[in-house]
């Protein structure tokens, strides 16, 4: 049930993201559109300036007083900020106060999404067999990617129904609207969700940690750096490569927009049905040998996605996506099972929280900005490619020599 939350909090999230074409119109409404393009993907990229604090809030009352009471605060803070974006006067209605309003509601659903990671991971690696946490933590990868392809296919439906017109009238709306809805969803989920049996010991034989920041920042500084510099790559190549990647096409592919989502949305949902394959190949192989083919997937093909998006051979581009997807697949099939058994369950949620969230935040959220500035200031439109490679050597060095842990008992 906490998985199934996940795919509604991340409908809720990225829709803003891949209508970054109509709200750069309707709330940033410059005469240069790569530059209302590049102030929206900042707004998009703030909320995440606010993940790591979230993250750290709600982590600190996951390890204190359990994982459910974080998910059920999570869920709130997610759905009624998307709903009131759907409701949101815009610019020409109310002026800049439309824009300011925008912004609030983006950092909420930021403040939202940085203790949902946390929450997720923790409580499925606590409730998996030893033998098969790979596999149980890849479901909150298939949990956000089914919420990513829901929100791609809810956008691309909505957009091909519509004129482009209809769609900065009122056609926008819709997917925000459509999250109330989901929000109801998502917390009678957890709100029925069983407390995670680590957390129940811990709390049983009275181990909980009086102050988990404190006590992660002092003794596991070691792992939160490993787990920062690991997710680097991660976090970049899925937002320019399923995110970004979508207003490049449109802008410098010349790309029907309805057309690019649904080359999206294809590939992302057959990416999706595979993903616990390689949460399952991690707990038979290891960690370590899908993250080096990972980095090293995404460090050959980087370049070669802009590259080709940059034309108009439709079949080429679904092939290079895809081909990017799976080298992610690789690498988070190893990653996310390892960081988690890095960390203690008293603090588990906290070193995660300073670790991944904290990556994902600063290079994540900034990653659409990065390469919409990259191409602005360079004029090379497989700059943002370049970025991308630059990370996978970042993270791959990272973890290339740490030590195996798919055998070690979580404690």
């Amino acid at each position: 049930m906490s998985s199934v939350a996940i795919v509604f909090e991340w409908y809720d999230f990225l829709i803003f993201g891949f209508y970054a074409v109509y709200i750069s119109k309707l709330f940033f409404p410059f005469q240069n559109q790569t530059t209302s393009l590049i102030t929206t993907f900042i707004v998009f990229g703030i909320s995440f300036l606010f993940r790591p604090l979230g993250a750290v809030v709600i982590s600190n009352i996951g390890d204190r007083f359990g994982r459910k009471n974080a998910f059920i605060i999570t869920v709130i803070l997610m759905t009624f900020p998307t709903f009131l974006i759907g409701i949101l006067p815009t610019y020409a209605q109310i002026g800049i106060t439309a824009t300011v309003l925008i912004i609030i509601l983006r950092i909420l659903q930021g403040f939202s999404l940085g203790g949902e990671r946390c929450s997720t991971l923790s409580i499925l690696v606590e409730m998996a067999p030893d033998n098969r946490r790979g596999l149980y933590t890849t479901f909150a990868g298939f949990s956000t990617m089914v919420g990513i392809v829901l929100a791609s296919a809810v956008c691309g439906f909505i957009s091909s129904k519509f004129t482009f017109a209809q769609m900065l009238e009122f056609g926008w709306r819709i997917p925000f609207l459509f999250g109330i809805l989901t929000g109801l969803i998502a917390y009678y989920l957890r709100k029925n969700l069983t407390e995670s049996s680590k957390f129940i010991d811990v709390k049983s034989s009275e181990q909980i940690s009086e102050n988990p920041i404190k006590e992660a920042i002092k003794y596991y500084r070691k792992e939160i750096l490993i787990t920062l510099f690991g997710t680097i790559v991660f976090a970049v190549g899925f937002y320019i490569n399923f995110v970004y990647l979508i207003t490049y096409s449109a802008t410098i592919g010349k790309m029907e927009l309805s057309s690019i989502l649904k080359l999206n949305t294809t590939n992302m949902v057959i990416i999706t049905i595979l993903t616990p394959v390689f949460g399952y190949l991690g707990d038979i192989v290891g960690r370590k040998p899908l993250i080096i083919t990972g980095a090293l997937g995404m460090l050959a093909t980087s370049v070669f996605v802009f590259k080709i998006f940059s034309g108009d051979n439709y079949t080429s581009k679904f092939l290079i996506q895809f081909a990017f997807g799976i080298s992610l697949l690789f690498y988070a099939g190893g990653l996310f099972p390892f960081m988690v058994e890095l960390f203690p369950t008293r603090i588990r949620m906290t070193g995660l929280s300073l670790g991944h969230v904290m990556s994902f935040s600063i290079f994540g959220g900034s990653a659409p900005f990065v390469a919409a500035a990259l191409i602005g200031s360079t004029g090379n439109i497989l700059a943002p490619g370049i970025y991308v490679a630059v990370t996978a050597f970042i993270s791959l060095i990272t973890l290339i020599f740490v030590k195996e842990t798919y055998k070690t008992k979580l404690i």
